[in-house]
C-alpha cells in the first residue's frame, strides 16, 4: 500500500513541476519582442541572398575541382 501511496506523490509532484514549468514559459512568451512584417520581409531577403551566394560559390569550387581531375585523368 505505501508503494502506491508513494507513487500517487511522485506523479502530483510530476504533475506540479509540469504546471510550474508552464506558467513560466507563458511568462516568458509574453517577454518576448516580436518582429514587424518589414523586418521578417528584410531578413528574409538576406537569408535568400547569402544562400544563392553560398551556392554559387560552391558550385565554382565544383567546377575548377571537377575541372582539375578531369584535367589529371
Amino acid at each position: 500500500m505505501a508503494n502506491q501511496a508513494d507513487k500517487t506523490l511522485t506523479q502530483t509532484l510530476q504533475l506540479d513541476r509540469l504546471v510550474q514549468f508552464l506558467k513560466e514559459v507563458r511568462g516568458e512568451i509574453t517577454k518576448v519582442t516580436w518582429p514587424g512584417g518589414n523586418e521578417v520581409k528584410g531578413a528574409t531577403w538576406v537569408v535568400i541572398v547569402v544562400c544563392t551566394f553560398v551556392a554559387f560559390v560552391i558550385w565554382t569550387i565544383d567546377k575548377i575541382i571537377n575541372f582539375g581531375i578531369g584535367f589529371i585523368f
